[in-house]
């Protein structure tokens, strides 16, 4: 028998691989549909979320994003992860040199009904900008 926090944990793992394999529509079933995410300047919502990830797919080519350490209690579930790629599309103001990427980012979701429904997150923006600029 699982428990919630396995099945939270699989959520999340689902959920990376659906990114990974550019598989959007696989956010139905993961994500709520008044998802909350509470990065500055973002929207709610799940389609506002695909819409992120399709973007992000056009910028880095071969996008990964390998979870290094994965900690779950009651319905929250934190990931720490990288994003890595390779840099072949405009980003903002930043032209694509087809510079590789490997930053780290960490992940805090809250669950709900067996989907997401809320995110914060602190990435290491510096890093990145360095090495798509180099």
């Amino acid at each position: 028998m699982t428990t919630n926090i396995e099945e939270n944990k699989a959520l999340v793992l689902r959920f990376f691989a659906a990114i990974e394999n550019n598989r959007l529509e696989e956010f139905d079933s993961i994500v709520a549909i008044n998802y909350d995410d509470h990065l500055p300047g973002q929207s709610p919502g799940r389609e506002v979320l695909k819409k992120y990830f399709s973007g992000l797919h056009a910028v880095f080519k071969y996008l990964k994003l390998p979870i290094h350490a994965i900690i779950a209690e009651g319905d929250k579930v934190a990931v720490y992860n990288s994003v890595q790629g390779v840099h072949n599309g405009d980003y903002g103001s930043f032209k694509a040199k087809g510079n590789l990427v490997d930053a780290k980012a960490f992940q805090l979701y809250r669950i709900e009904n067996g989907q997401f429904a809320e995110h914060w997150e602190v990435a290491d923006f510096i890093t990145l900008v360095t090495q798509i600029q180099a």
